[in-house]
This record gives C-alpha cells, sequence and structure tokens, in this order.
C-alpha cells in the first residue's frame, strides 16, 4: 500500500487516522525534509518532517508520527500523531490521537484528545456554531 492508498489510510505507519476522507488534493513533507518559514496550502498536508515558523493550509494538516511542528497551525482540520510546539486553530476540528503530543493552545469548534495524548495548553471551543 503507498503512502495515499486511499481516502481512508493515510499510510500503514499512521492508520490510527482512518477516518478522515482526503480530496485528490494532497501534500507530504516527507522525513528528511526541514522547512524553516511560512508554509502555506491550498491541500491537505501530511508532515512527516520538521517545519518550523507558521502552517497555513485550508483542508486537513496531519502531523503523522515522524512529524515535528514548532509552529503555529491554521488549518480547517488538525490531526496530530507526532508532536507540535505551538498553537492549534482548527476551523472544524484538532484531534490529538495516542502518541500524540501538543504544547500549546488549542482553538476550535471541536477537540478530541485520545486516550494517551500528550496535551499542555488551554482549549476554546467558544467559536463553536449552534
Amino acid at each position: 500500500m503507498g503512502v495515499w492508498s486511499s481516502k481512508n489510510d493515510i499510510q500503514n505507519d499512521s492508520s490510527i487516522v482512518t477516518g478522515s476522507s482526503f480530496s485528490q488534493k494532497k501534500s507530504v513533507i516527507g522525513k528528511t525534509i526541514i522547512i524553516n518559514g511560512e508554509v502555506e496550502s491550498d491541500e491537505e498536508i501530511l508532515v512527516e518532517g520538521r517545519i518550523e515558523g507558521l502552517l497555513k493550509a485550508k483542508g486537513l494538516v496531519v502531523v503523522g508520527k515522524n512529524g515535528v511542528v514548532d509552529a503555529e497551525i491554521e488549518a480547517t482540520e488538525v490531526i496530530v500523531i507526532g508532536k507540535v510546539n505551538g498553537n492549534v486553530n482548527g476551523v472544524k476540528k484538532v484531534e490529538i490521537k495516542p502518541d500524540g503530543i501538543v504544547n500549546g493552545n488549542i482553538t476550535s469548534q471541536r477537540v478530541v484528545l485520545a486516550e494517551g495524548a500528550i496535551f499542555k495548553g488551554s482549549i476554546d471551543m467558544s467559536s463553536r456554531e449552534n
């Protein structure tokens, strides 16, 4: 199975992200890639490398098992399996999976913290639409 084998499975190593629907537009930041600065994308992003600065995406951002983000994240939906040091703003949803680590504040309509997830910060769900 490849990295983007189906809409419901990002990759074998990160199969705990099942249920997320990916569009046909997606980008992968691989394990050996380090980005310093701002990253903006209209595509969905899987981060397995390192980003330092700011990450903005109009779709889903997944911080994979090997991913480290020392940046603020702004996206429609954010799933953390790796590590994030910075504030996370997910318009619709922010989810921290069992091995995920977030050191920063979360702002989102919906927040899911799985058992085993590590989170240090505050959560603001006041922008939730009824």
